[in-house]
């Protein structure tokens, strides 16, 4: 299957795992040094989540300094560059005190005076301090040990983050330095952020007793990254392609995506290069059915059975055609009753298990309820159970009450 999918790429949901890494900021940061690791299988969304929550953590903590290695990178960042990067300032400064003491011991001697110029000129231009030893370490081991060893010395209390993808990637280098740090966190405000893949739900071995290391030292965490859920698999092809997803289409999506990102960029990649999905102006125009590029497709089967009343059932057809996550001011339109009506029977329906409440978002100076079906079989089988040319030409009309409303 390819990955070619050329449309916009947006993070959608994985609220609890990044509200769980935001505590363990809070934790390092008033409690002392934590390793939290991100485990999850290939393609799970790791990278993209890291990212999205290292800005968040930025805007929570001004300030918080961060560095991030990909360690599946060849000739990525070793432990030597991060000490380098994140001791710069604090060695600047601690030169520039020494350089201080030489102007005020060298006035009489002229060594000394120019052993001060050379200092003052080398701070300036690399911010490093002479003193260190310009001798070659004898390993990447020992590189790794002298960097910890270097943030342990300048400023270790300064909040810090420490960001390792793909540490399950990395060489004896990483893992050394992710050690020796883990060993040292209680002297800290670092949290040190691993990446891993797993296998079956296993880390490999050289990263499970890194994590039960820090385990014994009572300060490591282990989050787990769970697939994607349906909800936000609609979300997400219905932000990337632009507009609301035919029902059947979405139903094949989840189902090939089975909850890994890379597989649903994938599924997208392919069906845009059969010309299933093609691109108008800024939105997306799905082709075909399911049915036609893969004749196993099935009809959707509802979560349960439902005892509705069949105004109750239109209403739940007519929200499933704009996708597992619908607005209650789009229904009233689609219904044609006023949309108190409408809010109370979807809270109705709410109580019943089919729906669930989810915000009240500003939409054209008004306020529209946003709500969502419990279960996205259910989403599916309540669009099937109108007929094709209606779930067309209530589609076409979404669109333009989307528009009209400023959704």
């Amino acid at each position: 299957m390819s990955n070619s999918w050329s449309g916009p790429r947006r993070f959608v949901g994985r609220t609890a795992v990044r509200d769980a890494l935001a505590c363990e900021v809070d934790a390092a940061i008033t409690q002392g040094g934590r390793a939290v690791f991100l485990l999850g299988a290939a393609g799970s969304g790791q990278t993209a989540l890291i990212s999205v929550f290292q800005e968040e953590a930025f805007r929570r903590y001004r300030e918080l300094r961060a560095q991030y290695v990909d360690c599946a990178q060849s000739g990525a960042r070793t432990w030597a560059d991060l000490a380098e990067v994140f001791t710069r300032r604090h060695r600047l400064k601690r030169t520039l005190q020494k350089v201080y003491v030489d102007w005020l011991e060298s006035v009489p001697i002229a060594g000394k005076i120019l052993q001060a110029v050379m200092r003052t000129v080398t701070a300036i231009r690399t911010g490093r301090v002479v003193e260190r030893s310009r001798e070659p370490l004898r390993s990447a081991h020992d590189s790794a040990l002298a960097a910890v060893r270097l943030l342990l010395e300048f400023e270790p209390l300064e909040p810090r983050l420490v960001i390792m993808d793909s540490l399950d990637r990395g060489d004896s280098e990483d893992l050394a330095g992710a050690a020796a740090l883990i060993r040292h966190l209680p002297e800290t405000r670092t949290l040190f952020l691993a990446a891993v893949r797993t296998e079956d739900g296993r880390p490999p071995e050289a990263i499970a007793d890194l994590i039960l290391e820090a385990e014994r030292l009572k300060r490591a965490v282990r989050v787990d990254l769970p697939p994607l859920a349906d909800d936000e698999v609609g979300e997400i092809v219905t932000a990337a392609t632009r507009g609301r997803v035919p029902a059947d289409w979405l139903r094949w999506i989840i189902s090939e995506a089975q909850g890994n990102p890379a597989t649903l960029w994938s599924t997208l990649g392919s069906l845009e290069e059969e010309g299933r999905l093609r691109k108008t102006g800024r939105r997306w125009v799905w082709e075909g059915t399911p049915a036609e590029r893969d004749p196993s497709a099935s009809r959707a089967v509802p979560a349960r059975e439902w005892a509705l009343s069949d105004e109750d059932r239109r209403l739940a057809g007519l929200a499933a055609c704009e996708g597992p996550l619908f607005h209650s001011a789009v229904l009233a339109v689609l219904a044609g009753l006023p949309e108190l009506e409408v809010e109370d029977r979807l809270s109705r329906l709410c109580r019943v298990g089919l729906f669930e409440y989810r915000c009240a978002p500003a939409a054209g100076g008004d306020v529209t309820s946003q709500y969502a079906f419990r279960d996205s079989a259910d989403a599916l089988a309540f669009a099937d159970s109108l007929p094709e040319a209606e779930r067309a030409d209530v589609a076409a009309r979404i669109e333009r009450i989307r528009r009209e409303l400023g959704l």
